[in-house]
């Protein structure tokens, strides 16, 4: 038969019904059971009935059972490799004819403990836990199904562990090593170098390491041990601040203030026992009034100018201070100042003068007698330099 004289288009089925000699007619097969169309919908070529036959798939719709054909026996079916479906069409996923390229749709499967049906491993392109992925089986409330107990979006699965399904107990460690995807293990510093404790000791959140942190200080780094600043330096743990009152180096320990291994601010008292080699000015200066609940107060306004006592720039305040719970009560040290010159009398001791104490003041000429004398010590009558009273203490 020379089919370049007949008309592929409509003619076919006229000769090819196996009714007549050579013209092979329509197989008994279940693909072509259901087929009412003519052979030409499929069967382009009359050269070869297999090398032309496909199907016109634009004869379909999405509501077509594909899986009728496509069962691997009347046509090409699924792999053995393909994820299972179950009840969902091949064009839940399937958009072209070619299968590729393809598309998962979520929605056609409720995710509620189902993603490791397919998220095996063993159905690619769906992917299984990466290698370095944490050891969900270990954690206790993490079946090895229920991959959205962590996993909520559909499109990527980097979404962030979610730990209402893990019980902050004991169980940090078992992920938290450094070796897993996600979860940060113990950094190298000093501070955890010797932690031998579960991380829930002092972490107390799983929403962030830092919050709700409390350090669980043992019994050798308790409050008294004074080793508070073997940790305490800054780097290792937090250290003084930047205003924290000069403490000489050494003696002063931390915990020889502060009383409480919760906060540095609660319990602190000031203990001057162990800055009694340090100046008293070194931190009442005025440099340090933030500190604790008053500061290290600095001397008023109104108080006497040392610095006009000879070397007065040399003079400390327990010169004159004697107590360290309270500046009161104080005896004036007048440090051997002469007047004329090397510790004026008349700076605090003139009438109108407005510092503190309880000096007495007068007018330089109260008792003059036709003299002018330039300073209290000048005028012949007061201790040092004169015959009346005692020296620094009273004038007659």
């Amino acid at each position: 038969m020379l089919h370049s004289s007949v008309s592929v288009s409509s003619q076919c089925a006229t000769c090819h019904t196996g009714s007549y000699l050579g013209a092979v007619g329509k197989p008994a097969t279940a693909t072509h059971a259901s087929v009412t169309g003519n052979c030409e919908s499929c069967h382009k070529s009359t050269a070869s009935w297999a090398s032309s036959g496909k199907p016109d798939h634009s004869l379909f719709t999405a509501a077509t059972n594909c899986a009728g054909c496509h069962n691997g026996s009347t046509a090409t079916g699924r792999p053995g490799t393909h994820i299972p479906v179950g009840n969902a069409g091949c064009v839940a996923c399937h958009g072209t004819t070619s299968w590729r390229p393809t598309q998962w749709n979520h929605s056609q499967l409720v995710v509620s403990g189902q993603c490791a049906t397919c998220h095996s491993g063993a159905y690619p392109p769906a992917d299984g836990p990466v290698v370095n992925h944490i050891p969900y089986k270990s954690v206790t409330g993490i079946t090895a199904s229920s991959c959205d107990s962590c996993h909520k979006g559909y499109g990527s699965w980097a979404t962030g562990m979610l730990h209402s399904s893990v019980s902050v107990s004991s169980q940090c460690a078992t992920c938290h090593t450094g070796s897993y995807l996600g979860a940060v293990g113990k950094p190298a510093t000093a501070t955890h170098a010797s932690v031998t404790g579960n991380c829930e000791s002092c972490h107390k959140s799983t929403t962030s390491w830092t919050s709700g942190t409390r350090f669980v200080h043992t019994a050798a780094n308790a409050v008294g041990t004074g080793t508070c600043d073997t940790c305490h330096n800054g780097s290792t743990a937090k250290g003084k601040i930047a205003t924290h009152i000069p403490v000489p180096a050494g003696s002063a320990k931390c915990d020889s203030c502060h009383k409480s291994q919760v906060s540095f601010a609660i319990s602190a008292t000031m203990n001057h026992s162990v800055v009694t080699s340090a100046a008293c000015k070194t931190c009442h200066n005025g440099s340090y009034t933030s500190v604790g609940s008053q500061g290290a107060l600095a001397k008023p306004a109104a108080h006497i100018p040392e610095l006009q006592l000879l070397s007065g720039a040399n003079m400390d305040c327990k010169d004159c201070h004697s107590g360290t719970t309270s500046w009161l009560p104080a005896r004036m040290n007048h440090n051997a100042s002469q007047g004329s010159g090397s510790g004026w009398c008349k700076a605090c001791h003139t009438s109108g003068t407005a510092y503190q104490g309880s000096m007495e003041k007068k007018s330089l000429t109260h008792k003059a007698k036709g003299t002018s004398p330039t300073d209290c010590s000048t005028s012949g009558c007061h201790k040092p330099l004169g015959n009346k009273g005692q020296a620094y203490s009273s004038w007659d």
